[in-house]
């Protein structure tokens, strides 16, 4: 079985293509970073009809609804495989069709955020922000200063179904951002994160609509329309290999 690892902003994937059977205990064997291939997450693409489809499962083998950072690897494996001609094209993924554009970097649709209530925790709010995927998100200390995987695992077992938590504080036009991920733990990037704490950021009016996200793992622009948001940045083939 072939498989390819990819990763943009060092969020890494292991990608099959096709109609390769991905169940949970085959996800927790590859991602595992010591007995396995090692990933924040498993991607699969596959062709329905004139779309490409993604489909996504965290390092514990939770299936996921929407991975930015898994999306620009899914756009650019499918056009360097030849899976699509045209460098913009609709990739369908459990939250809807998503347009994508392939340039020196790539630039993803993740669609619409949507605000819920907001919660205190260890003295921090909380933001409940929806980018297809649920995200908790609080602005304001320097990430570098919080306890990240304390704070965020313990918020990710007190919400049911669990949810993604970001720790950001506005810098200038831009944020720098920490993210503990639902199923995988503190990642070097998470794509739907960033759009999250942007489009907060841009709801509180501490920024624009468009702005640099720093991560552990290099930078991102998000934009954000009145509609839809975007995310750009990187994304890169690591190596390709077999399995057994």
């Amino acid at each position: 079985m072939n498989f390819s690892k990819m990763e943009g902003l060092g969020n890494d994937f292991i990608v099959f293509e096709g109609s390769v059977e991905v169940h949970a205990e085959l996800v927790r064997k590859l991602c595992d970073r010591h007995f396995g291939i090692g990933a924040d997450g498993v991607l699969r693409v596959g062709q329905e009809g004139d779309f490409i489809r993604m489909d996504y499962w965290n390092a514990d083998g939770g299936m996921a609804e929407m991975c930015g950072n898994g999306l620009r690897c899914v756009a650019l494996y499918a056009y360097d495989n030849a899976l699509v001609e045209n460098k913009s094209f609709v990739v369908k993924t459990a939250v809807g069709d998503r347009r994508v554009e392939i340039g020196d970097l790539i630039s993803v649709e993740l669609g619409p955020v949507t605000m819920g209530e907001p919660r205190d925790w260890n003295g921090m709010t909380f933001h409940a922000v929806s980018v297809g995927n649920p995200h908790l998100v609080t602005l304001g200390k320097d990430p570098r200063k919080i306890d990240v995987a304390s704070i965020g695992k313990a918020l990710e077992l007190a919400t049911p179904g669990g949810t993604n938590v970001g720790f950001g504080s506005v810098v200038g036009s831009g944020i720098n951002l920490r993210v503990w991920e639902r199923g995988v733990g503190e990642t070097l990037a998470c794509g739907s994160g960033m759009v999250a704490a942007a489009a907060l950021a841009h709801r509180l009016q501490l920024t624009g609509p468009a702005m640099a996200i720093k991560v552990p793992g290099g930078h991102a622009i998000v934009e954000i329309e009145d509609t839809t948001t975007w995310l750009t940045g990187p994304a890169r083939l690591v190596f390709r290999g077999e399995l057994p």
